[in-house]
């Protein structure tokens, strides 16, 4: 054999090694079936493997977007996202097909009826936003199945019911989105197995029952909204351990009052807002130190005394204690430019306030003058 000759041979060998191979024809089918029931034929109009590289529905940003795997002898869908683009109806069966979905975004839409329980045969499923549709129907059991989850969105649907105690089976999970859902009830203990858990916004639900104390043996969160439920309080002491939280967010909390004193360790916080929760005596002196405080929300409260003399630190721009039976005088540095104070509802003296563009909506809003006087 000449040079020339092995050249060719060594020259076929490298294209056919590096060939492409096809996407699974089950797949093919599947996918094919999605894009028709949701008319996306004018975005995913196949003349070519769905999985092809450098497919213009492949890169990260593409919506619709569909991107693969083809590391074995088959392409696998591993992507598929169709973000806010009005598609409608029930979530197809077809979708079940692709069985190595690791990423499935179909989040701001307009889906109705149930998430069906074959949604927990795709096992190697990372991340799943459904979040913004009517999805209606309980909150499938089967979704603890997907243990490889890292994150998880069902917000803003009309599910019912309570959580299902499987999703304790999400250990791997780092973020969890279920605000406006529509579930209800007690918020199952198996959730305290969640210990990788980073992001949690569960708002505005019919949760009720005590607000959990397992909650503080999360201490990975970062991020913790729990406003607008039926939970009752107080907050556990045990919030205190949360040491990595910068955002946290409780409100709404009836039946018992709950002390502050579990905040002296937050000292990541640049978001506290705790309005409505029954907050009791004094605040903090500590907070004053939160170098990374921006924003701090105590209104409609219980807290009494006088507010902490450095309770406005460096880069505190809202200040709310409105509704508190709170006195004495507000800090010296309360008419810094830039930062919003509301006092209303207490007794603390306002008077700093009163000078400057809105000391006339002031004079209103603590019932000094008539507010329909000032322009809309």
């Amino acid at each position: 054999m000449g040079v020339v000759g092995f050249f060719l041979i060594l020259l076929c060998s490298i294209e056919i090694a590096s060939a492409q191979p096809a996407t699974d024809p089950n797949e093919v089918d599947a996918i094919n079936k999605i894009i028709d029931y949701w008319k996306l034929r004018t975005k995913l109009n196949f003349t070519i493997d769905p999985c092809t590289q450098n497919a213009t529905w492949a890169p990260d940003l593409a919506n619709p977007r569909i991107a693969c795997d083809c590391a074995g002898n088959a392409c696998h869908i591993t992507h598929l996202k169709i973000y806010a683009l009005d598609i409608s109806g029930e979530i197809p069966r077809d979708l079940f097909a692709l069985k190595e979905l690791k990423d499935l975004n179909l989040a701001q839409n307009v889906l109705n009826g149930t998430l069906p329980p074959e949604i927990g045969q795709l096992t190697n499923m990372e991340y799943l936003s459904l979040g913004i549709n009517n999805l209606t129907g309980p909150v499938p059991p089967e979704l603890g199945n997907l243990t490889k989850l890292l994150s998880l969105s069902f917000s803003s649907n009309n599910f019912y019911g309570t959580l299902p105690v499987q999703l304790g089976n999400l250990t791997s999970l780092q973020q969890l989105y279920i605000d406006s859902s529509g579930v209800s009830g007690p918020i199952p203990q198996e959730l305290s197995n969640l210990k990788s858990l980073q992001k949690l916004w569960a708002s505005d639900n019919q949760f009720t029952g005590k607000l959990p104390d397992f909650f503080g043996t999360l201490t990975d969160l970062n991020v913790l909204r729990l406003q607008g439920t039926l939970l009752e309080g107080p907050i556990p002491s045990s919030f205190g351990a949360l040491t990595k939280l910068a955002d946290l967010r409780i409100g709404d909390l009836t039946m018992e009052d709950s002390s502050l004193d579990f905040v002296e360790n937050l000292t990541s916080l640049s978001i506290l807002s705790l309005r409505n929760c029954r907050a009791a005596g004094q605040i903090p002196e500590k907070l004053g130190t939160f170098s990374n405080l921006m924003t701090l929300y105590l209104g409609n409260n219980n807290l009494s005394g006088s507010l902490p003399p450095n309770i406005i630190s460096q880069n505190l721009l809202a200040l709310d204690v409105s509704f508190n039976s709170l006195s004495g005088n507000l800090p010296p540095n309360s008419t810094r430019v830039g930062l919003s104070v509301n006092v209303v509802g207490t007794s603390i003296d306002a008077k700093s306030l009163l000078d400057g563009k809105a000391s006339g909506m002031l004079h209103c809003l603590l019932g000094n003058t008539n507010c329909n006087t000032f322009p809309a």
